[in-house]
């Protein structure tokens, strides 16, 4: 699998303030990366160093070049935090600016249409919402048809409709077999799209891997059923970790979810309107943060 971007032992400090230590990342071509970490973590520090916007050394490649190379920029779109100052500039005036550039960008009224921004062609930048210049700003990112695209933040501002349309658009591109690095606050959304998830705490990577993988190192599920029975009956089962019930409606939360579903429904068959739910990313995400941050 060709390797896209290639990390060794990174550190990184503003003055005295480390803010990246020992980072090794290998990136291949069509990952989506879901990059997730608090506020300060050193998401955004990460990816301004691979765009060339921040000093490296030559541990840090993209593309087998040091980043903001003009081999790595040709290859390279990016939708990063604060939007564009360029006020007195129409929508379509900028996005026919930046296609200029590149040779092989995509055609405007595609990248119009896809984004829901051809009614809004004619209006200065300055006249946007907040979700409507991300939407811009996603569309001069993807102009270029990049191999290699960064989004920081990509759908804050956004409603609903625009980060539908923004997911649906990843997902194109996911088919394209481009490859992507996201950070995002939406963590609901980053687990349905990233095929490899990094979480960033204090500046040092604590997870690298699939949900699966994750879910599977935080094991905890939750199964919902209706029962007539005595909630203290079925303490008993494997990997309880709590039981509540309400009414006949019983929530189990467990640490080992298929024996504890197999036992159930040996023992207890006549149960009903059964229930499976994995933790979330979210939740996971808030669990290790805080217990990190209690060590």
């Amino acid at each position: 699998m060709k390797q896209i971007i290639s990390v060794k032992n990174l550190n990184f400090s503003y003055g005295e303030t480390e803010i990246l230590k020992k980072i090794n990342l290998t990136i291949n071509k069509g990952e989506i990366i879901g990059l997730i970490g608090e506020n300060g973590a050193g998401k955004t520090t990460l990816l301004n160093i691979l765009l060339g916007l921040l000093p490296s050394k030559n541990n840090v490649q993209v593309f087998g070049n040091r980043p903001g190379s003009l081999v790595a920029r040709k290859k390279i779109g990016s939708m990063l935090q604060g939007d564009l100052v360029l006020s007195s500039v129409r929508v379509d005036e900028f996005l026919e600016e930046v296609a200029m550039q590149y040779s092989n960008s995509i055609p405007l009224e595609q990248i119009l249409e896809q984004l829901d921004l051809k009614k809004h062609r004619h209006k200065f930048l300055k006249e946007l919402s907040g979700g409507l210049m991300r939407r811009v700003t996603f569309a001069q990112a993807v102009l270029n048809n990049p191999d290699l695209i960064f989004l920081d933040e990509p759908t804050v501002g956004m409603d609903a409709q625009a980060r539908h349309i923004f997911w649906e658009l990843i997902e194109k591109l996911r088919e394209q077999g481009k490859t992507m690095i996201i950070t995002s606050h939406y963590l609901e959304e980053i687990q349905q799209v990233a095929s490899r998830l990094i979480v960033l705490q204090k500046g040092k990577f604590i997870f690298q891997g699939t949900l699966k993988e994750l879910q599977d190192r935080h094991k905890q599920t939750v199964i919902t059923f209706t029962s007539e029975y005595e909630k203290c009956v079925f303490a008993e089962l494997t990997g309880i970790i709590n039981i509540e019930k309400n009414s006949s409606q019983v929530v189990i939360k467990t640490v080992d979810g298929d024996n504890t579903l197999k036992q159930l429904l040996s023992k207890y068959p006549d149960v009903s309107n059964i229930a499976v739910e994995h933790e979330t990313l979210e939740k996971i995400f808030l669990q290790m943060t805080t217990d990190k941050e209690q060590q």
